[in-house]
């Protein structure tokens, strides 16, 4: 069989199973989508419809088998460039996802070891002692983890989970009333979380605090972020306020960065660049700003929170309503529109007005999109 038939023959095979899928779905059907999938080569497809699989029948137990182990060996290879990179162009996102890694796979000394490391070369981002509370948590090193989740929090004050779960750790301490504080902060940015609002309430009542009583402080928060938002910022130019990966002082006088850093920097200020585009922003898995050029009048890291938790919301529903992964998506407004794309472990805010050249953007988001997985 030569080539062309090759992929003809397999080409054919994933849309009947694809096929059959949508008219009667099984497990088996599921395994056999993957299979057809990873002869062609296509290992992410395989393990994306294993993982769609696994949500659609968890008792199924060979589907979770094949699933685990596929998921197992994404990791290694993720772990293995995530390494290399760090050797050749560190940057703080890539300690605290390998040390996700490594703790998904149990292993505790390891993922310690990446985080401390990540933290004595780059102290003042929050994900990495997010990650490393986690550890403490699971450890049951309270004191340790309030430590590293304060911390976490004192650098970002819109981080869904490590707000969360420093409240957890406070009602662990039986510091109810800071719990309370922190769950309410998490409101500021995602109110109606139904989860959240039942916790507060717990914590509310095991301080004695009336269910009825004021959240004074997002009434507090947003005081102080209305005042912010008249400062003249360092990386404010024109309206415009721009924060740059590595060091911004040396890319604004010409020094060269690392490539991933300039290529991820160049497409938001190309972004921006599009008639119409009111702003652009990457946050990474923790939420946390990563590349932004926005409006003055907005406050990046609240922009971050935001588009997080309905990305967080938008993806966990997905795959519950049978839909597949989510990738892209659009929210409209009356006078305009923010367009969120996954991009890779990263996600891409862009905000625009309703009369941009949908065209023009989608090309440069795709030319952005290319761009990155060349510097993957």
């Amino acid at each position: 069989m030569g080539l062309f038939d090759f992929l003809f023959s397999s080409s054919g095979k994933i849309k009947s199973l694809e096929a059959q899928l949508r008219v009667r779905p099984t497990p088996q059907l599921y395994l056999q989508l993957a299979d057809a999938y990873k002869e062609s080569g296509n290992m992410a497809k395989a393990a994306q419809v294993l993982k769609l699989g696994v949500s659609r029948f968890p008792s199924a137990p060979e589907i979770s088998r094949r699933q685990a182990e596929a998921e197992k060996v994404e990791r290694e290879s993720e772990k293995k460039r995530l390494t290399d990179k760090i050797q050749t162009h560190p940057n703080p996102i890539l300690y605290a996802r390998l040390a996700e890694l490594y703790k998904a796979d149990n292993e505790i000394e390891k993922t310690i070891q990446i985080c401390q490391a990540g933290i004595k070369a780059f102290p003042k981002y929050g994900g990495t002692y997010l990650v490393l509370g986690q550890i403490y948590i699971e450890k049951q090193k309270w004191d340790e983890a309030l430590s590293q989740l304060e911390k976490s929090v004192e650098l970002d004050k819109y981080n869904y989970m490590a707000l969360k779960l420093l409240a957890q750790v406070y009602m662990q301490a039986n510091r109810p009333a800071d719990a309370a504080r922190k769950f309410e902060d998490i409101l500021y940015f995602a109110p109606g979380d139904e989860a959240i609002l039942e916790l507060l309430k717990k914590a509310r009542e095991a301080a004695g605090v009336p269910a009825t009583a004021p959240d004074s402080t997002a009434i507090a928060r947003e005081a102080a972020i209305s005042g912010g938002r008249k400062a003249v910022d360092p990386g404010v130019s024109g309206g415009r306020k721009t924060i740059m990966l590595g060091r911004l002082a040396d890319q604004q006088a010409g020094t060269a960065t690392s490539m991933r850093d300039k290529t991820l920097n160049d497409g938001i200020l190309a972004l921006r660049g599009v008639e119409g585009v009111n702003g652009a922003i990457l946050v990474d898995q923790f939420g946390l700003v990563v590349a932004a050029n926005l409006d003055a009048s907005i406050d990046e890291g609240l922009a971050g929170a935001l588009i997080t938790n309905v990305y967080r919301t938008a993806s966990s529903n997905a795959v519950k309503l049978n839909v597949g992964q989510f990738e892209e998506g659009i929210i409209e407004g009356e006078t305009g529109n923010v367009h969120i794309v996954q991009f890779g472990d990263m996600i891409l805010a862009v905000f625009a007005q309703t009369n941009v050249k949908m065209g023009l953007l989608e090309k440069t988001i795709r030319d952005f999109s290319m761009a990155v997985q060349e510097r993957h």
